[in-house]
């Protein structure tokens, strides 16, 4: 998003979406024109990948834009400044529980049940979610907006950024409902173009009151509340046709919260893991702070969450994948092969992945060495680079445990994922509160992969219960050892003072990226057709193959 955050619980939007879709489709395996297509693994492996891309477009351009911001934010503001809208977007995905009331996802289900049905009954099934988030979200931002004097101070936050942080939730949970009628009305050009929409005005806005006008660090939160509230005008004709209060009379509450209440402690969960570093980094003692690391606190989570940033390249690969995994497994769940399929899935994710975290790690300290990169304003930033590779391998695991809970939503047994998300959250919150003031914020950066692993595992053993995969634990071993062992070599040539922009450091840089497929053939990873599958898999490949 252009307003340097991501959407509210990225993870816990895919889990919500995977309990809906299971729902929706009736049978553990669906029934969707997907379930039958042709083709070997090679060609589903192709589809997941384009799915990948067109699920994932738009948002994945305003995320980037996004993240091409925080250089502009660290050269306008100082890493304290810059610690308040870190905070803030920390916040928000844990406040959205409680204002999204988990009714986009309710709303998805029922919508799909009433699909073929009269009009009313549509309207119906819009009016119970929008309605809920619109009067009870409504007193809840209400309340909280009356009282942010009071509760301001508890989140370490001033009242003006505060009350915009309610208003920012709230505007997103009207948005939340209208968006999922336009994907489940298969009106995708229509979202694009509102997501891109938004991107453009927040981006804009940005642009003008903080480079133009040279208004503070609330001029981020602004231009967000701004682009909601413009996209939000563009749904009123939608809303209007949908949204009828008075067909609420006798309407089926009980189903409604019987399906919503229980996602909300999962979302809950994967929230805290993934922003419980920065929350645990704001309540950082200032004498602390001063003595571990020479600055204030809002100095140590602008600094981190600037380089928390810098995973943008990983978090588009899994967030992108996500986005076509959800509707992928449930449409392939009952054919046959389909956990071989689902293994080989997971073994070329993590190939990407691979050569996303070492291409990233080894080439970033070279980038931000660029006199014209490294020398800002405010060089302080570059601080916290070492938590980057350890940001990349969160974003590693997550997507281990996006492929490996596929059986849980296959086989209905999502009431588990409170507790495996529940177990991770616990495990990131104890280790970021005993690292913060002992290891630093490498430490602290290590408690979203250490969840991540452990919801993985946990997840792995449910699902491999109830839906068994041979996922290729040996090979994924295999690639992990060449990766680590190729990073560690970046890591050792490093300490011996080599500098990253000097002849002999760029190439070495070069050698190691090349060395990974070369020790991936040597070691003999790919099997037997794998090499010319994935040649068929890129554009054109078809051709060269045939002509081999």
């Amino acid at each position: 998003m252009a307003d340097g955050r991501d959407r509210p619980g990225a993870d816990a939007r895919a889990t919500a979406d995977a309990a809906q879709a299971a729902a929706s489709t009736g049978t553990a395996g669906g029934s969707g024109a997907g379930a039958s297509a042709p083709g070997g693994f090679g060609a589903k492996l192709k589809r997941l990948g384009s799915e990948s891309l067109v699920y994932g477009l738009s948002s994945i351009v305003g995320r980037l834009l996004s993240y091409l911001l925080q250089p502009y934010y660290a050269h306008q503001f100082d890493p304290a400044q810059n610690g308040i809208q870190s905070v803030v977007y920390s916040y928000i995905p844990i406040i959205s529980i409680a204002l999204y009331l988990g009714m986009d996802v309710a709303y998805m289900r029922n919508a799909a049940q009433v699909k073929d049905a009269p009009l009313a009954d549509r309207q119906r099934a819009f009016s119970m979610s929008f309605g809920m988030v619109l009067a009870v979200g409504g007193v809840i931002a209400a309340l909280a907006f009356a009282a942010a004097p009071s509760l301001a101070p508890w989140a370490r936050l001033d009242a003006s950024s505060f009350r915009y942080m309610i208003a920012i939730v709230y505007t997103d949970a009207l948005l939340a409902v209208p968006y999922a009628h336009l994907r489940m009305t298969n009106r995708s050009m229509r979202y694009a173009v509102l997501r891109l929409l938004f991107v453009g005005v927040s981006v804009g806005l940005n642009v003008v009151l903080i480079g133009t006008l040279h208004h503070g660090v609330e001029s981020i939160f602004l231009a967000n509340l701004a682009a909601n509230l413009v996209v939000l005008a563009l749904f009123l004709g939608e809303i209007a046709r949908l949204f009828r209060p008075a067909g609420l009379r006798g309407a089926a509450w009980k189903p409604l919260w019987k399906y919503a209440l229980p996602i909300m402690p999962a979302m809950l969960a994967v929230m805290l893991v993934e922003n419980g570093d920065r929350i645990v980094l704001n309540y950082l003692p200032e004498h602390v702070a001063s003595s571990m690391y020479h600055m204030t606190s809002k100095d140590v989570v602008g600094i981190y969450g600037f380089n928390y940033k810098l995973g943008v390249a990983m978090l588009l690969v899994v967030q992108m994948f996500r986005m076509a995994w959800t509707p992928f497994s449930l449409q392939h769940a009952k054919d046959p092969g389909a956990p071989q399929l689902f293994s080989r899935v997971l073994t070329a994710l993590m190939l990407i992945c691979g050569a996303v975290f070492l291409g990233v790690s080894v080439l970033l300290p070279t980038l931000t060495s660029i006199p014209a990169v490294h020398h800002y304003e405010k060089a302080a930033y570059w601080l916290g680079l070492p938590i980057v590779p350890v940001i990349l391998l969160g974003y590693v695991f997550s997507g281990v445990y996006t492929v490996v809970t596929a059986g849980l939503y296959i086989e209905r047994r999502t009431g588990v994922l409170p507790w495996i998300a529940g177990a991770g959250a616990v495990l990131n919150l104890g280790i970021c509160i005993f690292a913060e003031s002992r290891w630093g914020m490498v430490g602290v950066a290590a408690a979203t992969p250490a969840a991540y692993a452990v919801m993985a595992a946990l997840g792995a053993w449910q699902s491999n219960r109830v839906y068994p995969v041979p996922y290729e634990w040996g090979r994924l071993l295999h690639l992990a050892a060449i990766v680590g062992g190729l990073y560690a070599a970046d890591w050792w040539i490093a300490s011996r003072g080599v500098a990253p922009l000097s002849a002999a450091g760029v190439g070495a840089k070069l050698a190691l990226l090349a060395a990974m497929p070369a020790l991936l053939f040597a070691t003999r990873f790919f099997r037997h057709g794998e090499w010319a599958a994935l040649r068929a898999m890129l554009p054109g490949g078809r051709r060269r193959t045939a002509a081999a």
